[in-house]
């Protein structure tokens, strides 16, 4: 599976906006696929962890943005920064806050407790959180 890029018109057109082309050296493990990544190895470890609870999906990498998108190749899940998460969530969701470089209904937030270590409810938490925006990716595509 792919990336779909007319189904990620936003999402990629935004990430583009800001991605750095660069040749990957033996002293720089930041550069995916010639661009330079946009999450340290840390959080890209953390979506694959993410990843476990949509079974389904697969880690893909545009523009240096790690992704995890749908078998049609819809993007539910991308990381960056230091440590956020966007997800494609149903309107209501009030997790996070609205990610409005991405459009609707895109909301962005903590990967992963900040300063506290990771607790069973907030795991339990981001695995609802996973399950929904893939669900709701999956629903995009059987409507459209």
């Amino acid at each position: 599976m792919a990336i779909d890029f007319r189904k990620n018109a936003n999402v990629l057109a935004y990430v583009h906006s800001f991605a750095k082309a660069k040749d990957k050296t033996p002293s720089d493990p930041y550069v995916v696929d010639g661009y330079e990544l946009h999450a340290p190895p840390e959080l890209v470890d953390r979506l694959k962890q993410l990843m476990a609870y949509t079974p389904e999906a697969e880690l893909q990498f545009a523009f240096g943005i790690p992704m995890l998108c749908t078998p049609r190749g819809r993007v539910f899940a991308t990381a960056g920064g230091t440590w956020y998460l966007c997800l494609y969530l149903p309107m209501n969701s009030t997790w996070g806050t609205a990610y409005a470089e991405y459009g609707n209904p895109w909301r962005q937030g903590y990967a992963s407790p900040v300063g506290r270590s990771n607790t069973e409810q907030h795991e339990a938490e981001m695995a609802l959180l996973m399950r929904a925006a893939y669900s709701a990716a999956m629903q995009v595509d059987e409507h459209s």
